[in-house]
């Protein structure tokens, strides 16, 4: 039960016809793409007809966009967390350690261990109206 769960999780039950005309879309625009590239005269004729379906009657993509709409969200969900430990690993951790080497304690970790006291500023400020209207 729990990997039908998972399953409708990223396939959507219901497909409204905007969805399944965008699904045709992307379906004419594929073969049209592959006809172009391969040189294939018979992909062209496929997204013609493709189209023309995809104008008459959009309803006959809808299992094809439950498909695509559920790759195309799995897809997203794994390519987002590949990015995002990319920009991590390549990115944030060279920074970090660069800091540590230059010394750097922006958060004043070491002066905490050491001290009993607090790391905290005390910051009398009276603010006014412009420190409000522009906080940054």
């Amino acid at each position: 039960m729990a990997s039908l769960d998972k399953r409708n999780r990223y396939f959507p039950e219901s497909i409204s016809e905007g969805q399944s005309r965008d699904s045709g879309m992307a379906l004419v625009l594929i073969c049209l793409l592959i006809g172009f590239f391969a040189r294939k005269n018979l992909f062209i004729l496929l997204s013609i007809i493709f189209l023309v379906v995809n104008m008459t009657v959009p309803a006959l993509y809808r299992p094809f966009a439950k498909l695509w709409l559920g790759i195309s969200h799995i897809l997203g969900t794994i390519v987002s967390k590949i990015i995002l430990t990319l920009i991590f690993i390549l990115l944030v951790t060279p920074v970090g350690v660069l800091r540590r080497i230059m010394g750097k304690d922006s958060l004043q970790v070491n002066r905490w261990k050491k001290d009993t006291s607090s790391v905290f500023t005390a910051r009398d400020h009276l603010f006014n109206a412009d420190d409000i209207e522009k906080p940054y």
